[in-house]
C-alpha cells in the first residue's frame, strides 16, 4: 500500500511538471501565432490605406489640370465669371461621378474658395495644413476631419498656370468610410497619425480624436487652431497608453503589449505608412488569445487524469492477483 500512495504521489508530480510546461508552451505558441497574424494583418492594411491615400492624390492632380478648371482658376477677375458655369458643371460632375465623393472645391492663392459644391464659399482655408500644401506646389492627404455633420478626408493638388507657377488649389472632400474600408472593416483596428491622436477607431467603443497620450498643450492649440481635425473638433481628448504611444514614437514595425481602459491586457501589431506618418494598429485582447488553450490544457488534464486511474485500477488488479493462494 505504501509503495502504491508512493507511486501515486510521484505520477501526480510527473502529471503536475507536465501540465505546467504543456500549459505554458500552448500559451506561447498562442501569443506568437496570434502575434504574427497581427503583424500581417497590420502591413495588408498599412499597403492598403498607403494605395488608396496615393490614388486619391493622383486623382486630384488629375481633375486640377482639366482645362475647364485650370481655366477658371488662372482667369483675371474680369474674365473669371464667364468660366465659372463650365468649371461649376465640371466640379459637380467629378462628384456625381464617385458616391464617396462629397465635394470639390477651388481655392485662390489666398485659401479662400471660389468655387465649391457644398457650402464652403468663401470659406477661409489659408489655416489649413491640405491647403497649405496644395498652394505649395504639393499633393496631399489629409488626416479625416470632422466637417459638415460627417467625417471626411481632403485630397487636394495645385492648380497649375501655363508658366508652371501655382495659381490656385483643387481639393476633394471625401468620406472616411472609404478609409475604414481599406482597413478591412475589422472591430481591431486604429490609425494613428503623426501626432498620436486615433484618426480611425474601428472598435466598439471607438475613440475617434482622442490621443493615446497626452500631448502638450500648444501642440493642441495649433493643431485645433489649423482646424486638424475639422470645423466640428473643438478638443482633442486623452486615453493615457504609454506602452502604445512609446512603439508608435519609434515608428518601426513592433508588437507592443499595453492595457486597455479596463485595465485588461492587450496585443497590438504596428505598422508605418509609406506615403505619410501615420500608423496602422491592430489589437487583439490577450485573454481572447489564450482562451484557444484552455480547452487544450483541460484535454490533457483528463487524459493526465484517466492515465492515474487506470494505474490504480491496474495496481489493484496485480495486487489482487498476487495474493490469490
Amino acid at each position: 500500500m505504501k509503495r502504491f500512495l508512493l507511486l501515486t504521489l510521484l505520477a501526480l508530480g510527473v502529471l503536475g511538471i507536465g501540465l505546467y510546461f504543456v500549459d505554458a508552451n500552448l500559451r506561447a505558441r498562442a501569443l506568437a501565432d496570434a502575434d504574427s497574424a497581427r503583424a500581417a494583418q497590420a502591413r495588408l492594411f498599412a499597403n492598403s490605406v498607403d494605395r488608396l491615400l496615393q490614388w486619391r492624390m493622383s486623382e486630384a492632380f488629375t481633375f486640377a489640370a482639366l482645362p475647364s478648371l485650370r481655366g477658371f482658376a488662372t482667369a483675371d477677375e474680369t474674365t473669371r465669371p464667364a468660366r465659372a458655369a463650365i468649371a461649376l458643371n465640371e466640379l459637380k460632375a467629378i462628384v456625381a461621378a464617385d458616391s464617396n465623393v462629397r465635394a470639390a472645391s477651388i481655392a485662390d492663392p489666398s485659401g479662400a474658395v471660389i468655387l465649391t459644391t457644398d457650402g464652403s464659399m468663401k470659406a477661409d482655408w489659408s489655416a489649413r495644413v491640405f491647403m497649405r500644401e496644395a498652394l505649395t506646389g504639393h499633393l496631399y492627404a489629409s488626416v479625416p476631419s470632422r466637417d459638415f455633420g460627417e467625417v471626411a478626408q481632403y485630397y487636394s493638388a495645385p492648380i497649375l498656370d501655363n508658366a508652371g507657377n501655382v495659381a490656385a488649389a483643387f481639393a476633394l472632400r471625401v468620406a472616411v468610410r472609404e478609409l475604414w474600408g481599406a482597413l478591412g472593416n475589422t472591430p481591431n483596428a486604429l490609425l494613428v497619425d503623426e501626432n498620436g491622436v486615433r484618426i480611425v477607431d474601428l472598435s466598439s467603443a471607438p475613440q475617434d480624436f482622442v490621443a493615446v497620450a497626452p500631448i502638450t498643450p500648444g501642440l493642441a492649440a495649433s493643431l485645433l487652431a489649423e482646424k486638424q481635425y475639422g470645423t466640428e473638433v473643438t478638443q482633442i481628448g486623452v486615453a493615457n497608453v504609454s506602452a502604445l504611444a512609446d512603439a508608435l514614437q519609434r515608428g518601426a514595425p513592433a508588437t507592443v503589449t499595453y492595457r486597455d481602459a479596463s485595465g485588461q491586457p492587450v496585443r497590438a501589431a504596428i505598422q508605418r505608412l509609406a506615403t505619410r506618418p501615420w500608423s496602422v494598429v491592430v489589437s487583439q485582447n490577450q485573454d481572447a488569445i489564450l482562451s484557444s488553450t484552455h480547452d487544450a490544457f483541460w484535454e490533457t488534464l483528463a487524459f493526465g487524469a484517466a492515465a492515474l486511474v487506470a494505474e490504480a485500477i491496474l495496481w489493484i488488479a496485480l495486487g489482487s492477483f498476487e495474493r490469490r493462494p
